[in-house]
């Protein structure tokens, strides 16, 4: 276990000791702090897996030397990291307390438990939503259970945009080239909706020449900072794999995003 992880551990353990003495301390009842001590577990079960991925991450380096990528994804499991620590634990501990609050006051004052109990709730959604955005950064399970056109269409299916899905591929690619072509198709979308005002989206994805071709093509105005974060950090990920990706967007649309990436196995 690596410090960082163990430092997480002694911290949940400490949380979960301190909810289980409030809820002692107001005559029990119903066992309140099950529930955040099951978040507390996920978050921890989730940093687990963000050390097992930086340590593999770290083989990596050694066996392919691909820094550019690595450093990157280094950057992005930090970025996880601090944002489970800062953000979605925060909410947990705040939780607790309400829940904890609530019942003192469930006898005594029941519209003020009533109302801890509403922010408790309210709590409980952030969290959730805070997870599900910071899950958004990470392999999802449809990829590697079923593929690119799955994976794609799933990010389709949860987007407000009209978007059309074409994936023409005989045999999958490696996992490294169809981890970044999803996150390719990822951002270009995510870019469609939140920057260009988009209302149509098209990604097509195909081989040509034993190389992956990925291509997303948005109506919206354009004018796309080649040079921010999302779109760099997309471009050392695709170049890291020998790949190129090429982008398109004078101001008033429409935007293209284009990369190739050798896929050979």
């Amino acid at each position: 276990m690596t410090p960082a992880l163990a430092v997480h551990a002694g911290t949940a353990a400490s949380f979960a000791i301190f909810f289980v003495r409030i809820w002692a301390a107001t005559g029990t009842g119903y066992f309140w702090p099950l529930w955040p001590m099951l978040m507390l577990g996920i978050m921890f079960a989730i940093h687990a897996g963000i050390e097992f991925m930086r340590r593999g991450s770290r083989i990596s380096q050694l066996e392919a030397s691909r820094a550019g990528a690595l450093d990157q994804q280094e950057t992005d499991l930090a970025r996880i990291e601090r944002d489970l620590h800062d953000g979605a634990q925060a909410r947990l501990v705040a939780l607790g307390m309400s829940l904890g609050m609530a019942q003192q006051k469930l006898d005594s004052d029941p519209a003020a438990a009533q109302a801890l109990l509403a922010e408790a709730q309210r709590g409980t959604r952030d969290a959730l939503e805070e997870l599900r955005s910071l899950a958004r950064g990470i392999r999802p399970p449809i990829l590697a259970d079923r593929g690119l056109a799955a994976a794609i269409g799933a990010l389709a299916d949860r987007t407000p945009l009209q978007v059309n899905v074409a994936v023409d591929l005989a045999r999958r690619p490696p996992s490294a080239v169809e981890s970044a072509a999803y996150f390719v198709a990822a951002e270009g979308l995510a870019n469609a909706g939140k920057h260009a005002h988009a209302t149509r989206v098209d990604i097509a994805v195909r081989e040509e020449d034993g190389k992956l071709v990925v291509e997303i093509a948005d109506d919206g105005n354009g004018g796309a900072d080649i040079g921010g974060a999302g779109l760099q950090g997309l471009a050392r990920r695709v170049e890291a794999l020998d790949g190129r990706l090429d982008v398109t967007s004078p101001a008033g649309g429409p935007t293209a995003v284009r990369a190739v990436i050798p896929c050979a196995s």
